[in-house]
Order: C-alpha cells, then structure tokens, then sequence
C-alpha cells in the first residue's frame, strides 16, 4: 500500500509531505501501524485476499497515539493506493481532520 497525504488549504486538497509504503499484513498483524491491528477484532479481515469475496470491518477506528506527532492542526485527505506486483487494485480516499483544543492566556 502506498499512502499519500493532502492537507487542505486554499479550497482544494494540496499535497502533504507525508508519504507512507508499506505491506497491508506486515502493518496489521506484525507492526501494528497506526492502530490497524483493531481491525482483527470485527469482521472478517484476512492476509489470505481471494477474488469474488466481500471483506467486511466493522466498529474500527484509528489509534491517535501510534501516528507520527506533532502533524499540523487541519483538514486531509489520505490517498491508500493498493498494489499487487506492480498492478493498481484499488484507490481509497479518506477524510480526516486534526484539531487541538483552543487555549486563551490571560494576562
């Protein structure tokens, strides 16, 4: 899986300085990468991929604490594009933002 970044800024989707490439089974089952581990706990997600069947995961969400620090307060978009060999699967965009609690100083 090749994972690209794009931060939003200006109306539109920008490209991030955040790239990622990686084994799908490595990061879930070896690594644990960015909390993908989780997704053995629902469903029926598998190493072993075969065509004509329907994956499902369910109840999933990403652990804050296993991604990089210190990522810029603001909306992305991660572009997962999934190879074989050297073939493209399939492409996933997800949404995500990053926020951080306003603090106000009073002096």
């Amino acid at each position: 899986i090749i994972t690209q970044a794009y931060k939003f800024a200006s109306n539109e989707y920008r490209l991030f300085p955040m790239r990622f490439e990686f084994n799908l089974c490595d990061a879930v089952f070896k690594y644990n990468m960015f909390g993908l581990e989780s997704l053995q706990n629902c469903g029926n997600f598998t190493c072993s991929t075969e065509k004509g069947q329907t994956y499902h995961v369910c109840n999933w969400t990403l652990e804050q604490a296993k991604f990089p620090p210190y990522i810029p307060t603001g909306r992305y978009m991660m572009e997962l594009q999934y190879l074989y060999l050297t073939d493209e699967v399939l492409v996933l965009h997800g949404y995500a933002g990053v926020v951080r609690p306003f603090v106000q100083k009073f002096h």
